[in-house]
C-alpha cells in the first residue's frame, strides 16, 4: 500500500503550498464568480427590463375635449409592455434630456433612446383620417354615401412624423431592444388605425376592407456618433489596452517582491536613499513604460483595422489616460508586494487579482446596466476603460470625458497613497 502513503504525502504537500492551492482553487472560483454575475445574476440569459430613455416631444393634437397626446399614450404602452406569458416588463424607462441621453448611451447605462417628435399626434391623426376615408370610399364609393347614413368623410391627412431610435450598433443588446421597440410602435399604429376603421364602418354591412393609406409615421434607426462604421473590435480595442496595463500589476508586484527577497532593499536602507526616492523613481519608470505600451497596442489595433475616431489630440489624451491607469496598476502592485511573503506569492497574487479584474471592469464582458456597474465604477480601471472608449471609439473631447477622468484621477490617488503607505511601513521600515 505504498501508493497510499505517496498519495497522502503529495496531498499534504499540495495543501501546504498556498500558492499552488490558491491558483488551483481560488483562481477558478473567482472566474466562476465573475462569469456567474455576468451571465446569470446580471440577467443576460433571463427576461429582464432593459433600461431605455423615451423623449416625448409630442405637442399633441386637437383642442378642448378633442385634444390628445398620442406620444404620451405610446410611452405608457411601452412602459407597460411585458414579455410574453410573463409579468416582467420589457423596458425600464428613464428620464433624461437629449444631451444626457447621448452620454448614457455611450456609457451603456441605457440600451437605446426613443425620441417621439412634436408632430407625432398630428401624424397619427392623419393616418387615421386617411385610412378611414379610403376604407369608406372603397366599401361604398366616393359619391355614393346616402345622406341619411350620416357618414361624413374625413379629410385626408398631410402631416408626417419620424420616430427616432438611437443606440450603439456595436452593442449586442441594442439589436434586441430595437426590434422590440419597432414591434411595439408598429403594433400601436396598426391598432389605432384598425380601431378607427372599425368604428367608422360599424353601420356598414360587410368586412371592412384593408386600408392602403400612405405611411404617415416612419421609424428611423440611428447609430450614435462614432459607431456607424464600427465593428465589435472597435469597442474591445480600448479594453484590451487596459488589460495590457493590468498585466503590469503582476510585473510590479513581482519586481518589488524580488527586491525584498534578494535583500536589495536592505542594502539600500543603509544608504542615503529614502522611501520617496525608491518609490517615486520606480513610478516614473513604470509610468513611462505604460505610455509606451499604450502606443504599441494602439499601433497594433490600427494595423488590424481599428476605426480610430479623432486626431492626434485624441491620441495624446489616450496616452495620458493610459499613464494614469498605469499609475493605478503600479499602486495595486505595491499593495500586493507589501503583503506578499515571496516573489512567487506576489506573482501568483498579481495574476489572481489582475486577470479577473479585467473581466470585472468589462474588458471582455459588456455588463448590462444595473447595481453591479455602479459598484465597479469605484475602480480606476473601469473609469480608465470608459475614458478610452469615449476618446478613441466615440471621438469625445477632453471636456466631454472630464467626469470619467476626474473619477479616474481621484480613485488612482487614493489607491496610490494606500500602496505607498503599505509598502513603506511593511517593507521599508527600519530593521
Amino acid at each position: 500500500m505504498r501508493f497510499v502513503t505517496i498519495a497522502a504525502k503529495a496531498f499534504k504537500e499540495r495543501i501546504r503550498n498556498r500558492n499552488v492551492l490558491g491558483m488551483q482553487l481560488l483562481f477558478p472560483a473567482v472566474f466562476m464568480l465573475v462569469f456567474g454575475i455576468a451571465f446569470t445574476g446580471a440577467g443576460f440569459d433571463r427576461n429582464r427590463p432593459y433600461d431605455i430613455i423615451v423623449i416625448n416631444d409630442d405637442l399633441g393634437a386637437g383642442t378642448g375635449g378633442d385634444y390628445s397626446n398620442l406620444g404620451q399614450e405610446l410611452e405608457t404602452i411601452m412602459e407597460d409592455a411585458t414579455y410574453e406569458n410573463s409579468s416582467i416588463n420589457l423596458f425600464a424607462i428613464k428620464n433624461a434630456t437629449a444631451d444626457e441621453a447621448l452620454t448614457l448611451l455611450k456609457d451603456r447605462e441605457v440600451v437605446c433612446v426613443v425620441t417621439i417628435p412634436e408632430d407625432f399626434s398630428r401624424a397619427v391623426r392623419s393616418l387615421i383620417n386617411t385610412s378611414t376615408r379610403i376604407a369608406l370610399t372603397s366599401a361604398i364609393g366616393e359619391g355614393l354615401i346616402p345622406p341619411e347614413m350620416g357618414i361624413q368623410l374625413p379629410q385626408e391627412g398631410e402631416t408626417t412624423a419620424q420616430v427616432l431610435i438611437q443606440g450603439d450598433s456595436s452593442y449586442q443588446a441594442f439589436g434586441a431592444v430595437q426590434s422590440m421597440v419597432v414591434g411595439i410602435i408598429n403594433s400601436y399604429l396598426e391598432n389605432v388605425e384598425s380601431a378607427a376603421i372599425e368604428q367608422a364602418m360599424s353601420g356598414i354591412p360587410g368586412t371592412p376592407p384593408v386600408s392602403e393609406a400612405p405611411e404617415f409615421v416612419t421609424l428611423y434607426t440611428q447609430s450614435i456618433a462614432g459607431t456607424e462604421e464600427s465593428s465589435n473590435f472597435d469597442y474591445f480595442a480600448p479594453g484590451i489596452i487596459v488589460f495590457g496595463l493590468l498585466l503590469g500589476v503582476i510585473a510590479v508586484a513581482e519586481s518589488l517582491a524580488r527586491e525584498v527577497e534578494d535583500r536589495t532593499l536592505s542594502r539600500l536602507k543603509i544608504s542615503l536613499m529614502s522611501s520617496f526616492d525608491l518609490l517615486f523613481g520606480s513610478l516614473i519608470s513604470w509610468t513611462l513604460f505604460a505610455g509606451i505600451q499604450v502606443l504599441i497596442l494602439f499601433g497594433i489595433a490600427l494595423a488590424l483595422g481599428y476605426n480610430w475616431v479623432g486626431g492626434t489630440t485624441s491620441l495624446a489624451l489616450a496616452i495620458g489616460i493610459g499613464c494614469i491607469v498605469g499609475v493605478a496598476c503600479i499602486s495595486l502592485g505595491m499593495l500586493i508586494a507589501a503583503f506578499a511573503k515571496s516573489t512567487e506569492q506576489a506573482s501568483s497574487l498579481g495574476t489572481l487579482i489582475a486577470v479577473p479584474m479585467s473581466f470585472v471592469i468589462g474588458v471582455f464582458i459588456g455588463f448590462p446596466p444595473g447595481l453591479f456597474t455602479r459598484i465597479i465604477a469605484v475602480l480606476p480601471w473601469r473609469q480608465g476603460l470608459l475614458s478610452l472608449l469615449e476618446v478613441l471609439t466615440y471621438g469625445s473631447t477632453l471636456e466631454e470625458v472630464t467626469p470619467n477622468l476626474t473619477a479616474l484621477v481621484i480613485e488612482t490617488v487614493v489607491l496610490f497613497v494606500a500602496g505607498v503607505l503599505a509598502f513603506s511601513r511593511l517593507r521599508l521600515k527600519a530593521e
